[in-house]
């Protein structure tokens, strides 16, 4: 990368961070107009300096080093004024872009491309096409989706789950090659019901070849949006598709509003506010019983009594099954070292949970002789 390209990456890691030129140059232990020179690519920085750099600002060294994914460029622009509005899930998506290349580069991991290109909704009609054809191309029957990452991963979409906080965006996707990258909040504050819809409304978002997408809150977009409106609407027919949803619904009422809405999430794994959209965009219920499954909340003695499934999708930090084994490949073949290892494991493993590197016999190599 060229001089400029690196100061504006470390431009990028200090604004992200919160810090100014000077506060930086303090940490480093370096003059300002140092920073200030380095910043506008005037300067060559040493590798001493990106180490400590990188420390500082709590990035890894090639995070500066590598050039950025185009979808993302597009997506930040290229006024400096724009970078301080760049979000810690931006950061983690570029990352676990460069991993899932890396791995790829090595050989070690081979992902499905997206089958095909479906085409961006312009209603709500074609918005529930859309869920059902994303269904249909996973092979998915009518019915609750179980396994959401691997309907994702069938797609082409690998999702990765990371906890950014409460104040964080629900999840980022980007298509990189035939493929997609998916992130998703894993804070136990998003709670399992959303944080599947989000899963589901970037695999819309990849699926009709939106380059790259941040979303905050995708259960509450705004009117005037309408694209995202559809993308939730897509969602929503991924995980509650109206068949399905009309027989289990009808044969819950009987146990009351309330009973029927906590055994239907429970049974299709969606929080109450996608339950209460779905609902209410397919006649089910009316707007005040829309307003009513809503501000339903399972407690722990319907868990016990009703003996529901609770799952845990996506929760913390989780990663595809296929990265995990390409990273561990990757290893025992000796192509990344223990650290990189660990590092791309993102904390799941420690050093003692790897195969112990293979030790060479000096006598059998050079075949001494007694």
């Amino acid at each position: 990368m060229e001089h400029a390209d690196v100061g504006r990456r470390i431009l990028e890691a200090r604004m992200t961070k919160g810090l100014n030129q000077t506060q930086l140059a303090q940490a480093l232990g370096i003059d300002r107009t140092a920073l200030v020179r380095i910043e506008k690519g005037e300067r060559r920085v040493t590798a001493l300096e990106l180490l400590d750099i990188a420390g500082e600002l709590g990035r890894r060294v090639e995070w500066f080093l590598t050039p950025r994914a185009s979808a993302i460029v597009r997506h930040r622009g290229t006024d400096p004024e724009d970078l301080a509005a760049v979000r810690p899930i931006d950061v983690e998506l570029e990352t676990l872009s460069g991993d899932v290349a890396l791995l790829e580069e090595l050989g070690r991991l081979q992902l499905d491309d997206r089958p095909t290109v479906l085409a961006r909704p312009g209603t709500s009609a074609e918005a529930e096409e859309l869920g059902l054809r994303i269904r249909a191309l996973a092979g998915v029957e009518d019915g609750p989706v179980s396994d959401l990452v691997g309907v994702g991963q069938r797609l082409g979409l690998s999702a990765f789950s990371l906890d950014l906080g409460r104040v964080d965006a629900d999840a980022a996707s980007m298509v990189q090659g035939g493929h997609g990258i998916a992130l998703i909040n894993g804070s136990s504050a998003v709670g399992v019901g959303r944080r599947r819809l989000a899963l589901a409304h970037e695999l819309a978002h990849f699926m009709v070849d939106d380059q790259y997408q941040t979303d905050f809150r995708v259960d509450a977009r705004a009117e005037a949006d309408r694209h995202e409106n559809r993308m939730d609407r897509a969602a929503r027919a991924v995980l509650l598709p109206e068949e399905a949803l009309r027989s289990a619904w009808e044969e819950a009422r009987g146990f009351g509003l309330r009973g029927a809405a906590v055994r239907t999430g429970s049974r299709f794994r969606v929080d109450m506010t996608t339950l209460a959209g779905r609902l209410g965009e397919l006649g089910l219920v009316d707007g005040a019983e829309s307003d009513a499954v809503r501000e339903v909340r399972t407690r722990r003695a319907d868990i016990v009594e009703l003996n529901l499934h609770v799952p845990h999708d996506l929760e913390g930090t989780s990663l595809p099954p296929a990265f995990t084994k390409a990273v561990i490949g990757a290893y025992d073949a000796e192509d990344i070292t223990i650290e990189r290892a660990l590092g791309l494991m993102r904390g799941l493993f420690d050093a003692d949970d790897f195969a112990p590197r293979r030790e060479l016999d000096p006598d059998a190599l050079w075949g001494v002789v007694s």
